[in-house]
């Protein structure tokens, strides 16, 4: 078997099909041992053999667990693999069925599970566009987006190996949390971007005057809702404090307080929290 691409567009938002090409004169129709079966297989009896592994079960679940759950798999987090391999093999191999156990486990809604991974560069960069409002349908330049990931270790499409990147705390050292909070920061600090102008706008319809404490509780429930450490918040409000209260008319007025709102969410990516998700 051979394998063709079809491409109907030089821009990075069309298709691309991927398709198997059988040609009989490149085939091997010999007899063939894999994987402790013989027989004349085909590709896709192949795939077949793979797919009922107890092995391809756990690498599915366990990739699956880490992707949604938790970056390191703790006794709590191996109960969870272990039913969703049941759920691969009772569902006939069918990924929902599988995501579906873990979705509905007790686990995933625990606090075991919450702030328990470190987002990678592509969701690092997409969820920063999409809150800042950056690029609301497709351009010319929003293939460029992805140049902020290969900076954070992550070149799309071209993983390091067959292997794939190695993720979890291996996403962070000096150079790339650089990028990432550099980043970030820059998108979430412009008032002018219409996410942000929301933000701003949820804060303002509440009325009346808020405290720095008020501001920060707020911008940190509106960015996430985010929870960070004693020390990260104190940090916060100390910023907030120099500039006083806030009159919310001001923030539909514009002017120096809606520039605050910009600079105090500009902080909250820079914390460790907002690395997590």
């Amino acid at each position: 078997m051979n394998v063709r691409a079809l491409k109907d567009s030089i821009w990075p938002y069309s298709r691309i099909a991927w398709h198997f090409d059988f040609r009989e004169n490149d085939n091997d129709t010999g007899e063939k041992s894999f994987l402790g079966e013989t027989g004349n297989f085909t590709g896709e009896d192949i795939i077949d053999i793979i797919a009922k592994q107890d092995a391809t079960a756990r690498f599915v679940s366990t990739r699956l667990f880490q992707y949604f759950a938790a970056d390191e798999v703790d006794d709590e987090g191996e109960a969870v693999i272990k039913d969703m391999m049941d759920s691969y093999f009772e569902s006939g191999y069918e990924i929902k069925a599988v995501l579906g156990t873990l979705f509905n486990s007790e686990y995933f809604k625990s606090e075991s599970a919450r702030f328990a991974r470190i987002k990678g560069p592509a969701e690092t960069v997409v969820s920063a566009i999409r809150l800042a409002g950056t690029y609301r349908e497709p351009t010319l330049g929003v293939n460029t987006v992805a140049h902020h990931a290969m900076f954070m270790g992550q070149t799309l499409l071209s993983p390091p190996s067959v292997e794939g990147w190695h993720e979890g705390t291996e996403w962070i050292d000096s150079g790339a949390l650089v990028e990432r909070v550099n980043f970030v920061a820059k998108e979430l600090s412009d008032p002018t971007k219409p996410g942000i102008r929301k933000i701003i706008d949820r804060i303002a319809i509440q009325g009346g005057i808020l405290s720095p404490d008020d501001l920060v509780d707020q911008c940190l429930d509106l960015i996430g809702p985010i929870e960070v450490g004693d020390e990260a918040r104190d940090a916060l409000v100390e910023f907030a404090t120099m500039g006083g209260d806030v009159d919310t008319d001001s923030l539909e007025e514009g002017g120096d307080d809606v520039q605050r709102v910009g600079d105090i969410l500009r902080l909250i990516a820079s914390t460790r929290e907002f690395q997590l998700a």
